[in-house]
């Protein structure tokens, strides 16, 4: 048996960040002004961060068939017999069927969740496979360990307006319009409660700090913290990263730390912070 690790840059790693550490890597796409670019290939969130501020609206889709094909046919020539595919949710993309499709053409076993979320959480269980694989775990106990910690996970989206996340069909243009006229900071959901897309409705908080506040302590309202993994990412937005890290301290809790990676920056604009924490997989 031969295996490999697969993700997509939901995860927000590059394509050199993935090949460093042994794991496969699909880029999504993002289109802004005609030009199609590859996310952690040829886009990262820097590039993506200055375009936003000069009021472009990108658009997102999965990776390319031909650079899909391209990856199981070279799977074939190494012998490779399965793939462990770690990809952003299902309710957000249709990567994940579609590589699926693709392995099953080239005679390759696919083992595979949906994880319900994407970014820090995605990254995490992508690395986790990858080490548990060169560890000699079986590959049936790897997926149920990863399963575990997918259903001890929960993840919070803050954007400062919702404009992106409305447009790109990401959130109802209702909800956006009224966090917009209640004046209000929208505590967003992506977990397995809204079934892996940006779901619930505008919490009644008035500034971004409440909010940060708020969505810390509801993951952090676990038993034995330390089993836990907890994450902080942001787009563009300095100021309410610092104040993440500072409300995580408070609480004795040091978070990883990372921007948005640039295919999901498109939809929550600048300015947003993401909150998530996962059961560290043993």
């Amino acid at each position: 048996m031969k295996i490999k690790v697969i993700t997509d840059s939901g995860s927000c790693l590059t394509q050199k960040q993935a090949q460093e550490i042994g794991i496969e890597f699909l880029p999504l796409q993002v289109s802004i002004e005609g030009h199609t670019y590859l996310d952690g290939i040829d886009l990262d969130s820097d590039l993506l961060y200055d375009f936003l501020n000069r009021g472009y609206m990108p658009q997102t889709s999965m990776p390319p068939l031909g650079f899909i094909e391209k990856m199981f046919e070279q799977f074939e020539k190494e012998e490779v017999t399965d793939v462990i595919l770690i990809t952003l949710s299902s309710g957000l993309s249709s990567t994940n069927a579609t590589v699926q499709a693709s392995a099953k053409w080239h005679g390759i076993q696919v083992h595979t969740l949906d994880i319900y979320t994407t970014l820090a959480v995605q990254r995490y269980l992508a690395i986790r496979a990858s080490e548990l694989v060169n560890q000699g775990i079986q590959i049936d106990e790897i997926m149920k360990r990863l399963e575990q910690s997918v259903n001890d996970s929960k993840g919070y989206l803050m954007p400062e307006n919702m404009d992106h996340l409305a447009r790109g069909g990401r959130l109802s243009p209702t909800v956006a319009k009224l966090a917009g006229m209640l004046k209000i900071v929208p505590i967003l959901e992506v977990s397995k409660e809204t079934e892996g897309k940006v779901g619930g409705k505008p919490e009644k908080v008035h500034t971004m700090t409440k909010a940060i506040k708020k969505s810390i302590k509801t993951v952090c309202d676990v038993k034995n913290v330390e089993d836990y993994e907890f994450f902080v990412m942001d787009s563009n937005a300095d100021d309410y990263l610092q104040m993440a890290i500072e409300a995580f301290e408070e609480k004795g809790i040091h978070p990883q730390v990372s921007k948005i990676g640039a295919v999901i920056a498109s939809h929550t604009g600048t300015g947003a912070i993401g909150i998530q924490m996962i059961k560290r997989i043993k």
